[in-house]
């Protein structure tokens, strides 16, 4: 059966056009196009990235901490309950900041509508009223005494007179304006009248919340204007006018296609820049284990005895040291810097080189070519750069290619444990440090960095591959 299949791909392989269009396209098909698209992406997006990023990398705006995706809805962050005006005059007006204003033509500024004492004066200067302002707890959840500690919670959210309200409960405002004992009698109020302890929050703590909008708007009893979902202002006041809640919204922008991270940085301009330091770092000590490796593979083949016994044995050493131990030492030893990150690099990158470089010399260095240069009188130097390298070339070009991959893994490890590229400076395994901690609320954050990652390690290993098949010849099928 293999004999057969072998067979008819040697005969479809014979009858493919070689010349033109069709045989561009019949060479072309072969290759692996998508990493050469991701790769080529890669880089152009390294060279050109002060130009593609939208924002800067660095410069974070804490208004878009997290910052949802543009896809998104409009999230409600928080809520804060807002002082009640709970008499006008020595008379019972128990309402909301926003509606007692309203009723009495008494206007106050947005940033006041939180402040009790600019509350009060508002109405005595505008209405020539004496109100009585009270900051209300809020009970957040109940449920039924004697429950069982793993019984759920019942969500609530409202302040403790309109909760009282809810569920039949007689409390006295006086008690409630106590600020050391209200929550205590709050919940003494409720146990002891409907048998149920409740949770209380001092109204000054927001409370988060992280939903979208209109679930929100449900959660709290607020309707949100037609088609406003997405407008902040009109969001914010519903709440104030409906709910007498502080309400902060968070509404995606268009500028932050992929969101913000935990401290406000476009997500998208630091997967950019990203790129760029990838490279840099994979280029440079990519470039230093090369030399180092090839050099010392060829020094080790040509001459063999002790001195190939000796780089063998230091080689198979560092091959059995733990390579992310021995840089999270150096690193807490040293310091954390870009420098040191390159060095510890390098030093990985160069084992590979040299035991495959080594093993390839020990087979040319037989061939009659390199008898007959040594009889010629060539020296060993221009022997090894001139006869052996040039045989050696296609085994280092697919080392190289692979170890690309594993370099970038690698670096995106130690910037993950906080042994790799010191912040602020983008890099992709740091961003996904980053966004552990938030991985329920802000998945973005590690989603996006991690998915470059594996597409551009994926993308070198494939290429990898083909580039070994292409370039061996025992791995031909013609």
């Amino acid at each position: 059966m293999a004999q057969a299949e072998l067979s008819a791909d040697l005969t479809r392989d014979l009858d493919e056009s070689k010349s033109g269009i069709v045989g561009f396209w019949n060479t072309v098909k072969r290759w692996p196009l998508v990493s050469i698209v991701v790769l080529s992406l890669l880089i152009f997006t390294a060279v050109f990235a002060d130009f593609l990023a939208p924002n800067s990398p660095i410069v974070a705006i804490p208004d878009n901490t997290t910052l949802a995706p543009i896809w998104y809805d409009a999230q409600l962050v928080s809520v804060q309950d807002l002082p009640v005006v709970v008499a006008i005059d020595g008379v019972t007006a128990v309402a909301g900041v926003a509606e007692a204003a309203a009723t009495h033509g008494v206007v106050i500024p947005p940033e006041e509508v939180g402040d009790a004492k600019a509350v009060r004066s508002a109405f005595k200067d505008q209405a020539g009223v004496r109100a009585t302002v009270m900051e209300l707890a809020t009970i957040t959840e109940v449920r039924e005494i004697g429950s069982p500690p793993e019984a759920p919670w019942t969500p609530v959210g409202l302040n403790i007179i309109d909760a009282a309200e809810q569920y039949g409960v007689e409390i006295s405002l006086e008690q409630l304006a106590d600020p050391l004992y209200g929550g205590t009698v709050v919940a003494s109020a409720f146990k002891g009248q409907v048998n149920l302890e409740v949770k209380v929050q001092d109204a000054a703590i927001p409370r988060p919340v992280l939903e979208d909008v209109q679930t929100a708007a449900d959660r709290f009893g607020v309707v949100i204007p037609a088609g406003q979902e997405n407008n902040e202002d009109a969001v914010v006041d519903a709440f104030l006018q409906q709910a007498n809640l502080k309400a902060k919204v968070r509404v995606p922008q268009s500028d932050y296609i992929l969101g913000g991270d935990n401290i406000g940085r476009d997500l998208l301009s630091r997967l950019i820049h990203g790129a760029r330091v990838s490279l840099i770092v994979v280029a440079i000590a990519l470039s230093s284990g090369l030399l180092v490796g090839v050099s010392m593979g060829l020094v080790a083949g040509w001459f063999g005895g002790i001195i190939d016994e000796l780089i063998m044995r230091i080689t198979d050493i560092w091959l059995g040291l733990p390579f992310i131990l021995v840089a999270i030492v150096i690193v807490i030893a040293i310091g954390q810097t870009f420098l040191i990150l390159i060095g510890l690099l390098a030093l990985l990158s160069w084992t590979p080189f040299v035991r495959n470089v080594r093993g390839e010399v020990l087979s040319l260095k037989t061939r009659d070519y390199v008898s007959l240069a040594r009889v010629a009188g060539a020296s060993t130097f221009r022997i090894m750069i001139w006869h052996l390298l040039p045989g050696v070339i296609n085994t280092v070009i697919v080392i190289a290619t692979l170890r690309v991959g594993q370099l970038i893994l690698t670096e995106a490890i130690l910037s993950f444990l906080g042994a790799g590229i010191p912040p602020p400076t983008p890099a992709w395994g740091a961003m996904v440090n980053d966004g552990r901690a938030y991985v329920q609320d802000a998945w973005w954050i590690s989603f996006f960095s991690g998915v470059c990652i594996f597409l551009v390690v994926m993308s070198l290993n494939f290429l990898g591959d083909w580039m070994r098949d292409r370039f061996d010849p025992r791995l031909r099928q013609l």
